[in-house]
């Protein structure tokens, strides 16, 4: 019996027949290099793998059912996405076999609160049609409450129009006391770096110091 014969429901053919071991393979070689690199331990090991390339198959068949679902993959499920987009002729041709055209994928970072409460229902409802479609909510999902998004069709971008706006991480963001939603933690603004003692603002300073007061 193979994993998804135990699924609710069963994979389209065009994601149950997607040749991913070569992802597999690249994730395992990237988390040993950069072990080495870190002289630390590796994060990566087969079974995460092999769990990983399961649940990304299911969410391209989530993205495949609902194209009209702000989608939110898991940490780990966004790393298979981001080592399957490098791959860009092999990407593309799964694209355009699964979907008819080509997925866009973006990076995440940190955003304004009302981009992350966006995520935050966009994650529920992610975890919901996993649910009603596989039975259960995916491994990777109940490790990090850092979910990425990073779905984005010809006309919509994560559920955000302004195209200068990427999706944001899920964990509340910290603003370092300043009250000013529009400026994260740690940058006044593209030039000002908080923490600097010159005569920029410091971090959670309500007010330009002057005379170190």
């Amino acid at each position: 019996m193979t994993v998804f014969e135990t699924a609710t429901r069963a994979l389209p053919e065009t994601i149950a027949n997607l040749d991913l071991g070569y992802l597999g393979r690249k994730l395992l070689e990237d988390d040993a290099f950069e072990a080495e690199r870190r002289n630390g331990e590796r994060l990566w090991d087969e079974e995460r793998v092999e769990r990983a390339l399961r649940e990304y198959q299911q969410f391209l068949a989530l993205m495949y059912w609902n194209p009209e679902t702000v989608l939110v993959p898991s940490e780990d499920i966004d790393e298979v996405w981001h080592t399957h987009v490098l791959s860009t002729a092999r990407y593309q041709a799964d694209c355009e076999t699964i979907f008819g055209a080509f997925q866009h994928h973006f990076p995440t970072f940190d955003e304004p609160e009302e981009v992350q409460e966006e995520q935050m229902q966009g994650q529920e409802e992610t975890l919901k049609l996993f649910e009603e479609n596989f039975g259960e909510i995916p491994h990777s999902y109940t490790l990090n409450d850092n979910f990425k998004c990073g779905r984005m069709n010809a006309y919509r971008k994560c559920g955000r129009k302004n195209v200068s706006r990427k999706c944001g991480r899920m964990n509340a963001s910290r603003k370092c006391g300043r009250k000013n939603a529009s400026r994260k933690c740690g940058r006044m603004n593209a030039s000002r770096k908080c923490g600097r003692m010159n005569a920029s603002p410091k971090c959670g300073r309500m007010q330009v110091p002057s005379g170190g007061t």
